[in-house]
């Protein structure tokens, strides 16, 4: 290739470089598209029961329709392809389906339509697969007729019900469950919902009879969805980059929305490790300023802790509970030297995902409490493993995420966490909320229970991860709730 021509591949490559993103963000929607559009990151996958992000939960709420929804004012479960789930026990349940109910392939949705799906779940091991087997306890599965079937869990639990919205208990047709094509059926999708899939790549499109259809656009950057809903390309961003957050109010007004998460994380301790007695576990609670954190390493996508239970589990928790939560360093040093000192190195076990903050903590206690503290990174298999041998020696990173609203869901996986706790009444009081008559019965022994754990601090709540949502002025404003995510279903033009 002679130097002309050099140049002007040079120069054409350039060109197209600085046109294509302009192109990309021109072909996010013409302005006189009907449809609805939505930017968020790609899903995992589409099989149901092996839903794992947040795109994921979104299309599968409007794709199907489980045994239980939520409704947003409350977090209450509200009964949906369930005509009613019952039980004199809390242990077995009887289920029983509304009539008519059909897949997008027009078979019907029967029993075993869940029954079947749910033991592949399990078969499969796929994503949901604990979701049924350790938090539900699920231990048997029988079929009474084509819309009634019954579930026998391994102990009481009156949050069973409300477990049910998640997508591990989606049901499948029988073509499916019959072929096992599982790749297949991640590509398009078959459900009983109210949309349909027609389309599933880098753009899913959404369809239902007399309503806007729903396009969910893959753009995995933040700042590309918040521009592009600027400019009018998009309808709904699911993520605003960091340094929007600011601005948000202003550039949106009315029109952005920041959604309390379920997910929570926290600094948990061995309990084989004398050292850390209550009352150094409380000095280094007072000693982390988690706003600080908050705001910087983790961008303003998370709210600081000051409970044990995230904020989006809204029925029965209880804000302020965590008043050792509040950054104090002048108490956290002189809690300190009551507490006599902390002899040796103050190692912070945690997971390359989270090396930011961590050194960001780490650095804050140095400061603060004068006293050696080294972060030390390992994988999730050595941290496992390090647990299980007991050879963990310092405080470790754990992150959790209530499976169904209440409390004690919060509560339960802090017991699971590998820590050796055995808090005094703590464990009955979660089996007392769990057994309870009702969710509302419960709610009392999980109060008690999450005081008897932070009088301990045998995890310090840190932060709750949390969703922010913008959306053009054609749209009325969204519905949301923090087991759903975005509501697809109920994503309406102004005019």
């Amino acid at each position: 290739m002679n130097s002309v021509a050099r140049t002007a591949a040079l120069v054409a490559g350039a060109v197209a470089m600085l046109v294509a993103p302009l192109a990309a963000m021109k072909a996010l929607r013409d302005p006189d598209d009907p449809r609805l559009s939505v930017g968020a990151a790609p899903a995992a996958t589409l099989v149901p029961g092996d839903v794992r992000d947040a795109t994921g939960r979104m299309i599968a709420g409007a794709v199907w329709t489980g045994l239980m929804s939520y409704d947003p004012r409350t977090g209450s479960p509200v009964p949906a392809a369930a005509e009613s789930v019952t039980s004199g026990d809390r242990k077995v349940w009887t289920v029983r389906l509304r009539p008519g109910g059909r897949f997008h392939d027009g078979t019907p949705v029967t029993a075993r339509s869940f029954t079947d799906a749910w033991t592949a779940v399990v078969r499969e091991g796929w994503h949901g697969a604990r979701t049924i087997s350790e938090t539900a306890g699920l231990k048997g599965l029988k079929v009474t007729d084509d819309r009634t079937f019954e579930v026998t869990l391994d102990r009481p639990l009156n949050g069973f019900p409300a477990l049910l919205g998640d997508p591990a208990f989606l049901p499948m047709p029988e073509s499916v469950l019959r072929s096992r094509d599982w790749a297949a059926y991640g590509r398009r999708p078959i459900g009983n919902g109210p949309y349909r899939i027609t389309s599933h790549g880098r753009e899913t499109v959404l369809e239902r009879p007399n309503a806007r259809t729903i396009v969910v656009k893959s753009i995995p950057k933040p700042s590309d969805q918040y521009s592009a809903v600027e400019l009018n390309r998009l309808d709904v961003a699911t993520a605003v980059p960091s340094d929007r957050h600011e601005t948000m109010d202003t550039e949106f007004r009315d029109r952005h929305l920041t959604l309390p998460g379920r997910a929570m994380t926290y600094l948990a301790f061995p309990s084989w490790e004398d050292r850390f007695t209550p009352a150094i576990r409380q000095t280094l609670s007072m000693a982390i300023d988690r706003s600080a954190i908050t705001e910087g390493p983790l961008g303003h996508q998370a709210t600081p802790a000051n409970s044990l239970v995230p904020p989006g589990v809204l029925p029965g928790r209880r804000e302020g509970q965590c008043r050792l939560c509040i950054h104090d360093p002048r108490a956290a040093t002189a809690a300190l030297t009551d507490a006599g000192g902390l002899n040796g190195t103050l190692n912070l076990w945690h997971e390359a995902s989270d090396a930011a903050w961590v050194e960001a903590v780490a650095e804050q206690l140095r400061k603060t409490l004068t006293i050696d503290v080294q972060p030390r990174r390992v994988t999730a298999a050595e941290l496992r493993t390090a647990l299980d041998e007991r050879k963990v020696d310092g405080p470790f990173v754990v992150h959790t995420t209530t499976p169904y609203p209440a409390p004690v869901a919060a509560l339960r996986p802090l017991l699971e966490a590998g820590t050796g706790y055995e808090g005094e009444d703590v464990s009955d009081l979660i089996t007392q909320a769990e057994s309870a008559p009702t969710p509302d019965a419960g709610v009392t022994p999980a109060r008690l229970a999450e005081s008897a754990l932070l009088r301990d601090m045998a995890a310090i709540p840190l932060w709750s991860a949390h969703d922010h949502f913008v959306w053009s002025e054609r749209l009325h404003k969204i519905t949301t709730d923090p087991f759903t995510g975005l509501n697809l279903t109920t994503l309406k033009p102004k005019n």
